[in-house]
């Protein structure tokens, strides 16, 4: 194995521990000599490590206390089950080879922005040495109040990931375009369309370090994206 190849694309999985075991062996292999992909694997170690704590937690009503408590005293013992977290990864190991990579990327997204980042943001910008993750938070503008959006990058700025939620639904000739703004240059970090709730995830395209930038925003363009903006702004932030 060239060791000047990086694994970037396996880390997300290997962090989740969804490879099979020549891929895994691959990873740690290129880990041993390679510093940083060893940063890379620490940033999506710290968000794996938060998930099961993401979860809302609730108290349950008297009856179901009672209820369950009457279950496990009736009930013979049997062998242990294994937690709700350990059957996930267990979900992901059998599906990821039907999946691929690219969709279990997807998944790591999708499962990441809906389970901490929308609840952990706060603590992760006022805390910021607690994760080799940065966040940039996006508001919306007078034509999209509700929107609500945000982009996560590595520390080093080389790798960041977009998501947006309650951005307003778009005809089929149109679609969101993400620019990377700085001195007044906008350049272009790829385009999406949204679910009928208004949600997307996007793994920014950049020319540079995302850190480079000092701010970024969003508009409407037509399908495919414009070489600049020409619509309306929906969203935008500062880093």
């Amino acid at each position: 194995m060239d060791f000047q190849e990086h694994v970037t694309d396996l880390i997300p999985a290997y962090a989740l521990n969804c490879l099979d075991a020549e891929e895994v062996a691959r990873v740690a292999d290129h880990l041993k000599l390679c510093q940083e992909c060893q940063v890379e694997l620490r940033a999506y170690q710290s968000v794996v490590d938060q998930l099961p704590l993401a979860v809302p937690q609730s108290e349950p009503s008297q009856q179901v206390k009672q209820a369950l408590l009457t279950r496990v005293g009736q009930a013979s013992p049997v062998e242990k089950q294994p937690s709700a977290w350990a059957r996930l990864m267990n979900y992901f190991k059998v599906a990821t080879p039907a999946w691929g990579l690219a969709s279990l990327a997807l998944v790591v997204v999708l499962v990441v922005s809906n389970l901490a980042l929308w609840r952990q943001v706060n603590q992760l910008q006022s805390n910021p040495g607690a994760t080799a993750l940065r966040v940039v938070n996006l508001d919306g503008t007078e034509f999209s109040p509700g929107a609500t959006g945000m982009i996560v990058m590595s520390r080093n700025g080389e790798y960041g990931t977009l998501v947006v939620d309650h951005l307003p639904a778009l005809s089929p000739e149109e679609q969101f375009q993400l620019w990377l703004i700085q001195d007044g240059k906008r350049t272009s970090g790829g385009v999406f369309s949204v679910s009928p709730e208004g949600y997307a995830s996007l793994v920014i395209s950049s020319p540079h370090p995302l850190d480079n930038y000092g701010s970024f925003g969003i508009t409407i363009e037509p399908a495919g994206g414009s070489p600049g903006p020409t619509g309306e702004k929906v969203l935008g932030g500062n880093l």
